[in-house]
């Protein structure tokens, strides 16, 4: 819940803060269980979807639709799922 206050108070207006909101709520535990079915591990889980988000939040501007947010933003979920894992392999 720190992670969405976060990504709120870096939105401008209210509608757009509330938008992204609802989309982030609708679509987190999906992403925890992608993150975990890839990672195995609920902390690198955890990293990788907030390190998702806020990875799409900066972006949100190439977004053309809210409704395609869910597909992109897993698309950058396991991406980053893999770079943890090439990280987690050079250790």
């Amino acid at each position: 819940m720190l992670m969405l206050t976060l990504y709120l108070s870096l939105i401008s207006t209210e509608a757009e803060r509330s938008r992204f909101e609802e989309v982030y709520s609708q679509c987190r535990k999906q992403m925890i269980v992608i993150a975990t079915s890839i990672l195995k591990n609920e902390d690198d889980a955890s990293d990788a979807v907030s390190n998702a988000v806020l990875k799409a939040y900066t972006k949100i501007n190439q977004l053309k639709k809210y409704e395609f947010f869910k597909t992109w933003v897993t698309k950058i979920l396991k991406n980053e799922c893999y770079e943890i894992i090439r990280k987690n392999s050079k250790i």
